[in-house]
C-alpha cells in the first residue's frame, strides 16, 4: 500500500498516544506519589491537567516532532522530545508561579515530570521500533526509482536496500548508459522513458543522481514530477568527490555546503550543555571533592614527593592553550610535558596506577569545567607537542578542536584511551571525536556519561 495513505494517520496516532502518556503520567504521579486522589475529584487538578494537555498540543503543533521520516535516528527523535518537554516544563512553571488558581509545588512538578520523562522515552523508543517492524512487513512503503545508475546512484541504492525498515520499495534505475552500471539488470528504461513509465509504475519518489551536465534532463524530470505530485530527492553532484557527511545551509536563497555538521553551533544547544556542565560540576564539588580532595592529597603526599596537583598545557577550543589539572600520578620528572605515559611506565607511582585505572586522577578537571575551558563530555585534550605532531600526520585532526575538550568522550568509551603510540590509534580517536562533533545530542552525552561511569567501576585496560 502506498506510504502516503498512512503518513497523516501515523501523525495523528503519535500525537494521541503522547497525550495518553501525559495523562497516564499525571494520574500515576498524583495518585501514587502525591494526594492519592483521582484528578476528577479535585477541580484544581482537573483544570491543571487540561492546561498540561493544551500546552502539549500547542508546543507539538510547531516544528516537526511528528514528521514521519523514512530514515529515523532514535537519538534525534529523543532530542526533539527532550526540548519540547523542557519548554513544557518552563512554561508550566511560569503559569503556576503567576496563577493563584493552580497549586503545583516543586515536589509535585518533580514527581510528574520524572514519571512523564520516563514514560515518554519508553513510548518513543517502542513506537519507533514498532514503526520499523510495520514497514518491514510491507506497510507504509513508498515506491522509488533512481535516475542515474552511476557510482552516486549505486551508493544511494545500496543505502536504501540496506534496511527494509526505511519503507522504500526499490523498483530500479532509469539510465542512458547501462554499460556503466554495476547492476545493469536493474535498469528499467532510459531517462527519457521515465515520463512514460512513471504512472504505470505508481512511483511515489524519485532519487535523481545525474551529473550537473545533464541539466536539461534534470529540469524535465522536475517539471514532470511537480505536475504529477511525485516527490523529488536530488543527490548533489559534489558527492562524486566529497565523501564526508555535510550539512546544507542557506544564505538567502544561496545554498551553502558546510563540510562539518555542528549541532553545538546552536546557541540553544550550547546553553543546555553548559548548564549541565555547571550543575554537575557543582554537585561533584559538594558531594565528592569536598572529602575526596583532602583524602587523596594526604595519600599522594605520603606516596611520593611533589605537589598534589599536576598542571600541564593542553590544546583546547579553537586551538587555544589552557592548563589542565590532574591529581599527580607520577613521580616528578622533566619529561612530563613531552613524553606520554605508557603501559608499565616506571614514572607512575603505586597510588598513581590506581588513580589512572579508576579515572580518579581526572577529578580536578571539574575545576576546568567550572571555569569554562573544558566540558564534561568532549574530545580529550592533547599535549601541545602531540597537537603539532598529529596535525601534520592525520587528515582532519584539528577538526576535534571545534568544540571544548572533555573529561571523557566518544573515543574514550570506545576503547581509544590512554597511550597512542601508533598513528592508527590516533586516527581512530580522531574519527570518533569528529563523529561526536557532527552528531552531538543531549542523549549522546548521557550515553557517554553512563558508559564512563561503568568503565570507572569495571576498570579500563587502556588506562596506562
Amino acid at each position: 500500500m502506498p506510504g502516503r495513505r498512512y503518513s497523516n494517520r501515523l501523525k495523528i496516532v503519535f500525537q494521541l498516544n503522547d497525550l495518553i502518556v501525559l495523562n497516564l503520567s499525571y494520574f500515576i504521579s498524583t495518585y501514587y506519589f502525591q494526594s492519592h486522589t483521582f484528578f476528577w475529584e479535585d477541580n484544581r487538578q482537573s483544570v491543571f491537567l487540561l492546561l498540561l494537555n493544551l500546552l502539549w498540543v500547542v508546543l507539538t503543533s510547531y516544528g516537526d516532532i511528528y514528521a514521519v521520516r523514512r530514515v529515523i535516528k532514535t537519538e534525534n527523535e529523543l532530542n526533539k522530545v527532550f526540548f519540547v518537554m523542557l519548554f513544557h516544563f518552563l512554561i508550566t512553571s511560569i503559569i503556576v508561579y503567576f496563577s493563584k488558581l493552580i497549586v503545583f509545588n516543586a515536589q509535585d512538578k518533580l514527581y510528574f515530570y520524572s514519571v512523564f520523562a520516563i514514560y515518554m522515552i519508553i513510548w518513543k523508543m517502542v513506537s519507533l521500533r514498532l514503526l520499523r517492524l510495520f514497514r518491514k512487513r510491507g506497510f507504509n512503503f513508498r515506491r522509488i526509482v533512481i535516475i542515474g545508475a552511476g557510482p552516486v546512484g549505486d551508493q544511494i541504492r545500496s543505502f536504501l536496500m540496506s534496511d527494509h525498515s526505511f519503507g522504500f520499495k526499490y523498483l530500479g534505475y532509469f539510465d542512458d548508459n547501462p554499460d556503466n552500471c554495476l547492476h545493469p539488470d536493474e535498469i528499467i528504461g532510459s531517462v527519457n522513458d521515465f515520463r512514460e513509465m512513471a504512472e504505470s509504475l505508481k512511483i511515489d519518489e524519485v532519487f535523481i543522481a545525474l551529473p550537473n551536465d545533464a541539466k536539461r534532463k534534470i529540469f524535465d524530470i522536475i517539471r514532470y514530477c511537480d505536475a504529477n505530485t511525485i516527490r523529488i530527492k536530488m543527490i548533489p553532484d559534489f558527492m562524486r568527490y566529497i565523501k564526508a557527511k555535510v550539512q546544507l545551509d542557506f544564505y538567502g536563497s544561496i545554498p551553502i555546503i558546510l563540510l562539518h555538521n555542528e549541532p553545538l553551533e546552536s546557541l540553544k544547544n550550547r546553553i543546555i550543555k553548559r548548564g549541565f556542565d555547571i550543575l554537575f560540576s557543582m554537585c561533584v564539588f559538594i558531594f565528592i571533592l569536598s572529602w575526596l580532595y583532602p583524602l587523596l592529597a594526604i595519600l599522594i603526599k605520603l606516596d611520593s614527593r611533589g605537589p598534589v596537583l599536576f598542571k600541564q598545557k593542553r590544546t583546547g577550543l579553537d586551538n587555544n592553550e589552557f592548563y589542565i589539572l590532574k591529581f599527580r600520578s607520577m613521580k616528578v620528572n622533566k619529561d612530563s610535558d613531552k613524553v606520554q605515559a605508557t603501559k608499565g611506565d616506571k614514572r607512575i607511582t603505586r597510588l598513581g596506577a590506581f588513580l589512572r585505572k579508576s579515572n580518579l586522577d581526572e577529578f580536578p578537571q571539574f575545576f576546568n569545567v567550572l571555569i569554562g575551558n573544558m566540558s564534561i563530555i568532549g574530545p580529550r585534550p592533547h599535549m601541545l607537542e602531540h597537537t603539532a605532531q598529529y596535525s601534520a600526520l592525520i587528515k582532519g585532526y584539528m577538526v576535534r578542536h571545534l568544540v571544548k575538550p572533555g573529561l571523557t568522550g566518544w573515543a574514550q568509551v570506545n576503547g581509544f584511551r590512554g597511550e597512542t603510540n601508533q598513528p592508527g590509534q590516533m586516527e581512530g580517536r580522531v574519527e570518533h571525536d569528529v563523529y561526536y562533533i557532527e552528531n552531538w545530542s543531549i542523549f549522546l552525552d548521557q550515553k557517554i556519561f553512563f558508559r564512563t561511569i561503568f568503565n570507572m567501576f569495571h576498570g579500563e585496560e587502556n588506562a596506562g
